[in-house]
């Protein structure tokens, strides 16, 4: 019998609590640094006798929302970039249209819509950054409209406000017990690679269809979106990473080639599960028997399913070998299956040399993948192998590798927050309202702040919640709690208690806006000054200001072109289909131009993804055409690519049929028809009869000798347009079988 002695914790409360601690520890620490930041930015604001320590606790809370401090360091200082270009915006507003109300409401509007379309055309800092200029001039030219002359103090007052809003919580995140960003990238990063090993071996592991279980006749774009999403998460994470640790910065080259070499790994994946589904369905027997040895001979190179935490470094390390090896051989052994098949007809045999080709080129880049992935590991490794000219020619790219395929969702949250900051200048303007002035400053907040989260409408309302529940709080603080508190001491004890409290609620997924809302405009609202002001009828006067720029925000997301609207989703579709033209057929052929269109396809796809839910709207459709586009495109770079190479080893004939080709597909793309459809199949069976007949990869292989280099070049152009042609034939995804609606 156990006895647990008399003031002894029991083991299993014992077990628990440790349980709780260890899950909960993180967030009482940030919640404990949140407070500190935020106490330590208001007393120096104090202390330098500043204008409004409010606006630096503001900035503490805002840049603290995540825990990393990396991140918050990241935010930061696109925070500060943010509030200089909004600043400076709105002293030019002022200069210009300081007695004029409506050209004065009409530039801040275009303003405003212009930033809010850079942020939704950007992706992770840069957008923040964009968002701050955005609300930024908004909050420097509006309390200066009736006193144009005061805003060059306000410029300077809101600035150093918020630099020391940012340096407090840079500091604080960065010194106190920090959290960084790095550990969390490994892990996220050996996460998605193993993920992607198990994703290769599902594959290549797909048994034949029995007459109980069909088989498929389409790639599974579940598992691949759930790849592309945790990459994504990588790339953030990667974002933050490089302002807390300069090695990361030494380390460019080496991620951006793990973020190329994963996306290609996924996009062969794609297009050996359609080979696959379509031997089990079309191919010849013997044929299927060739294509089981060679994805045999690959399945046997990946390791063994691991467990949490991941694939070990140690089984990456050994496996590249093992490609290298299986990389070399695999052409001769190609060769060997194409001789055995020689009775039977061309397609069958296009069938198996094009499973070779994409196990061969999945195989370099999972190849490249598993090096950089090594060298992403061993940073403190490597030596420092860019020089100052090529740092500085990246900058030219940056914008390019940015920018988000999904034109028109930008160009709608510019739109939508012009019009929202349009309506209640207007309503500001013919009612003469007090506050008019803070309802605007809250709409241009909110219309930049959530113009691409997954679910605009509810975030929106969330915020709305937390500001409801911010200013009923701060009400009591300000005027029952703070004529009390006599001392700093008191007066930072009692802020950083309510200020943890939404900190707090920020830690958890399911109320993170809650809490932010709540933090942001308790702060904002109560407005710790120098010196203090007890005015009631002007704090409530702000609140409900606030509430009403929130709320007319809220209903412009719901109303004007909402995420889960159809004619949104067509849009996405048009602007999806867009890239085919513009970036895969006349896009510059440079280093970047498959990594930009890889990556803006990325983004698109994430965007249907995070979209919420309509009835209205085939989500499963809009998936299967951005995979399409992303194999489409991707195969007409790289022909374009290939013919460069190659040059005069090609059929004098080869430039016609290839441009030929590369405009059906465009044709089809941009307004998908069966008769263009037809067009598109016919030009890709004239663009293979052009190629030069019977290129098996092994024909020129001696012994262990590499195969020809121009000779993979011109397997790969067969079997990219192999996959073109199955593309145009499925039978599963119809995507052009019925022209689309008109968007």
């Amino acid at each position: 019998m156990n006895v647990t002695p008399a003031g002894a914790t029991p083991p299993r409360l014992r077990d628990e609590w440790l349980a709780y601690w260890k899950d909960d520890a993180p967030r009482f620490l940030h919640i404990v640094k949140v407070g500190l930041a935020v106490v330590l930015s208001m007393g120096l604001c104090m202390r330098l006798e500043l204008r409004s320590p409010a606006t630096a606790m503001l900035s503490c809370v805002i840049v603290m929302m995540h825990q990393q401090s990396g991140i918050v360091i990241a935010r930061g200082f696109y925070r500060g970039l943010g509030m200089v270009g909004g600043s400076l915006a709105g002293l030019v507003l002022i200069a210009l249209f300081a007695q004029q109300p409506l050209p004065f409401f009409v530039a801040l509007a275009a303003w405003i819509g212009l930033c809010s379309f850079g942020s939704a055309y950007f992706r992770n800092f840069q957008s923040y950054g964009l968002v701050l200029t955005g609300f930024a001039t908004a909050i420097t030219a509006m309390p200066a409209i009736s006193n144009p002359y005061g805003v060059f103090d306000n410029v300077v007052y809101t600035i150093s406000e918020v630099v020391i809003g940012v340096v407090c919580a840079s500091v604080v995140s960065s010194i106190v017990l920090p959290r960084n960003v790095a550990p969390a990238l490994y892990a996220a990063s050996r996460v998605s690679f193993t993920h992607l090993l198990g994703a290769l071996r599902t594959t290549l592991e797909r048994a034949p269809a029995t007459p109980r279980t069909p088989p498929p006749t389409a790639p599974q774009a579940g598992a691949l979106l759930g790849l592309i999403g945790e990459r994504a998460n990588v790339e953030l994470l990667r974002t933050g990473a490089l302002f807390e640790d300069p090695s990361m910065r030494l380390l460019h080259s080496v991620f951006l080639d793990l973020d190329r070499s994963f996306l290609d790994t996924v996009t062969w994946l794609y297009a050996l599960q359609r080979l696959k589904a379509h031997a089990i369905v079309d191919a010849h027997p013997r044929a299927q028997a060739a294509i089981a040895t060679l994805t045999d001979a690959t399945l046997a190179l990946m390791p063994a399913q691991a467990g949490a935490p991941g694939v070990a470094d140690d089984a990456v390390a050994a496996l590249l070998p093992q490609l290298d090896a299986f990389e070399a051989a695999l052409p001769a052994q190609l060769d060997a299956q194409l001789q055995a098949l020689a009775d039977l007809p061309p397609a069958q045999r296009r069938v198996v040399a094009s499973t070779g080709a994409a196990l061969l080129f999945m195989t370099a880049d999972l190849r490249l993948l598993c090096r950089r992935y090594i060298e992403a590991r061993n940073a403190d490794r490597l030596p420092w192998t860019v020089s100052v000219l090529q740092a500085i020619g990246r900058i030219a790219g940056i914008a390019r590798q940015h920018a988000v395929a999904n034109r028109t969702a930008a160009l709608v949250a510019g739109a939508r927050a012009a019009l929202a900051v349009l309506l209640v200048g207007a309503v500001w303007v013919a009612s003469g309202w007090v506050g008019g002035a803070t309802a605007i400053v809250a709409v241009a907040i909110t219309s930049t702040l959530f113009a691409l989260v997954p679910d605009p409408p509810t975030a929106a309302w969330q915020i709305f919640m937390g500001c409801l529940a911010g200013w009923l709080t701060g009400f009591g603080f300000s005027f029952f709690a703070l004529p009390h508190l006599g001392t700093f001491t008191l007066l930072a004890a009692a802020t950083a208690i309510v200020v943890m409290v939404g900190a707090y609620l920020n830690t958890f997924p399911k109320t993170a806006v809650l809490g932010l809302g709540f933090n942001i405009y308790f702060c904002f609202i109560v407005g710790i000054s120098n010196p203090a002001v007890y005015n009631p009828s002007a704090y409530l006067d702000t609140g409900f200001a606030l509430l009403c720029g929130i709320a007319t925000a809220a209903v412009a997301f719901s109303v004007f072109a909402p995420r889960a609207g159809e004619w949104i989703a067509r849009r996405y579709l048009v602007d999806l289909r867009a890239l085919i033209a513009s970036d895969a057929r006349d896009g510059e052929l440079d280093d970047d131009l498959l990594y930009a269109f890889e990556q803006k396809v990325r983004d698109c796809i994430m965007q249907i993804a995070s979209a919420p839910a309509d009835p209205r709207v085939d989500r499963e459709h809009m998936i299967a055409w951005a995979f399409a586009v992303l194999e489409a495109g991707r195969a007409m770079i790289l022909m374009r690519v290939d013919t460069q190479q190659l040059g005069d080893a090609l059929p004098a004939a080869w430039a016609d049929r290839l441009q030929a080709w590369l405009d059906a597909l465009a044709e089809l793309f941009d307004a998908p028809a069966p008769e263009r459809a037809r067009r598109a199949l016919t030009a890709t069976d004239q663009a293979l009869a052009a190629l030069p007949p019977g290129i098996d990869l092994g024909a020129r292989t001696q012994g262990d000798a590499p195969a020809d280099h121009e000779a993979l070049i011109r397997c790969r152009m067969q079997a990219l347009l192999h996959f073109t042609e199955l593309a145009l034939r499925d039978g599963a995804l119809a995507l052009w079988a019925r022209p689309e609606r008109s968007a």
